[in-house]
């Protein structure tokens, strides 16, 4: 069992079953509580289901500091106290996962040797879902390689790669929820009014704007994180009046999505990058 955190300021501290930092208890990352909102008439025998959202999650961690001497119990303590520090935002990593969190309370007791304090953490982590640490990118146009080597080049030429013809894929969310993406329209040349659509669904996100070569959009879609951004180049501004006032902010719901994208012209020169990460109830 390993335990690693990392604060806002790139500080970081390992806690696993060696010393000197022993962690002897981990509670909170294996369930999750939810509030179910019901309506309840005169007379009803029972109620109505309305909807239902999980919980933050608490996570609390308890362990010893294991040291030569008392100087150097303090040290840790001292240590654990810096990162673990209330001021500052943080993430867990446990078993692949990650939660960002913010310290509750950190607390320490002393053994009657003095010489292996025992610490308490409380973690409160506002979005009770763990994800992956990278995020999956999955590409809508896709260009296959058309050489390999050893290489020989004869007149005319060879093609480097060939554009596949489809503009559906396929995106398998592995988590246990639906969540949030970050989409990234690129143009070769002049596209006008790019878009993606869920074709399971039939939302759509639409662009009314027309992009030059070379421009990028970044459309994140994540809750209480929407924006839209143009950048071309170093310049990056906010495109979030280009929205078409039908569009939806995708979600990728857990497991198979179908994805599409288009655009009203050349769409031949239109990319497509669709960056998420899995969200789990639990590890």
């Amino acid at each position: 069992m390993e335990l690693v955190y990392i604060n806002e300021g790139n500080e970081t501290v390992t806690l696993n079953q060696v010393k000197p930092l022993f962690l002897s208890k981990l509670d909170g990352v294996g369930s999750v509580r939810q509030t179910v909102n019901t309506f309840h008439a005169p007379g009803q025998d029972g109620a109505f289901y309305i909807s239902s959202t999980v919980d933050m999650r608490n996570i609390t961690i308890e362990g010893n500091i294991i040291a030569d001497s008392i100087e150097d119990s303090y040290a840790y303590r001292r240590k654990l106290l810096r990162i673990f520090t209330p001021k500052m935002r943080g993430t867990l990593i446990y078993r692949e996962r990650q939660i960002s969190c913010i310290v509750e309370e950190a607390g320490f007791t002393v053994s009657n040797s003095n010489r292996a304090p025992a610490f308490f953490i409380s973690l409160l982590c506002p979005s009770p879902f763990f994800e992956t640490p990278e995020e999956i990118r999955a590409e809508l146009a896709l260009w296959r390689e058309n050489f390999s080597f050893p290489l020989e080049i004869t007149a005319p030429g060879i093609e480097l790669g060939i554009r596949q013809p489809s503009q559906i894929i396929d995106i398998d969310n592995a988590g246990d929820v639906a969540g949030g993406c970050r989409i990234v329209f690129r143009a070769l040349g002049s596209v006008t009014n790019p878009e993606l659509m869920n074709v399971d669904t039939g939302d759509y996100i639409r662009l009314n704007t027309i992009m030059a070569a070379e421009q990028e959009i970044h459309v994140y879609t994540y809750f209480a994180g929407k924006k839209v951004v143009s950048v071309t180049g170093a310049i990056r501004v906010n495109a979030f009046s280009w929205v078409d006032v039908g569009s939806t902010f995708l979600q990728l719901s857990a497991g198979r999505n179908t994805l599409r994208y288009a655009a009203e012209e050349n769409v031949d020169l239109l990319e497509v990058t669709v960056y998420y990460r899995p969200q789990f109830l639990g590890v």
